[in-house]
Parts: C-alpha cells; structure tokens; sequence
C-alpha cells in the first residue's frame, strides 16, 4: 500500500476517532464527521498522490507532506480553514489587546510625527 494512501486512511480515522468520542469540541454535529471534513482530506490527499512515482524525489515529498497533515491533524495544528474538526485557536492581535499599548512612548509619538 502507499504511503498517500495508507496516511489518507490514518487522516479518516483520525478524524472520525476524534468526532465520535468529542475531542471536538466546536463541531456543530454530534457524532460522526461531516462529509465535507471527508471531502477536504480526499482533496489534499488526492492532490498528493498525483506526484509521479518516477520521480522519486518528489514522490517522497509528497508521502512527507502526507504523513505531517496526519501528524498535524493529530496535534490539531492545522488552522480551522484546512482543518475543519479542528478547535480554533487564537492568533495575532487579537489574542493580545494591549500589545499597543505596550510601546515606549517614544516609539509612538515618533510615528505619528513622521508624516508621510
């Protein structure tokens, strides 16, 4: 069996591992996945397996990049745009409100003396 494949079918059981016992907890459904989360792995993962197996180089890369959406689904490190059973973390700014406020004074008056 391939590497693609056998990681696609580790990426299904995973994600149906984790709907069934709710280790997910902001997926709108109880239960089983929706199709859609099934249909995104059949994307990537198709995409993958694309890659000709003559060569070998890229063949790698791709059963690689297989085995680390596998491994990053089971950290649930994918953001929820790729990832959709997966619970969404914050980022950026957002997280951090006062990160202006934070500055030296110096360092804000002097972008707003600069004009421009």
């Amino acid at each position: 069996m391939g590497g693609i494949l056998l990681a696609w079918l580790t990426e299904a059981g995973l994600i149906t591992w984790r709907d069934l016992t709710g280790k997910a907890p902001g997926h709108t459904i109880a239960g089983f996945p929706l199709p859609a989360d099934y249909l995104a792995t059949f994307v990537v993962f198709g995409t993958l397996g694309m890659v000709p197996k003559s060569n070998v180089g890229a063949s790698r890369a791709a059963t690689l990049a297989a085995w680390a959406f596998v491994l990053a689904t089971y950290m649930n490190a994918l953001p929820t745009v790729l990832n959709p059973s997966g619970t969404p973390r914050a980022t950026g700014t957002a997280a951090n409100p006062t990160s202006r406020a934070t500055k030296p004074p110096s360092a804000a008056s002097s972008s707003t003396t600069m004009g421009g």
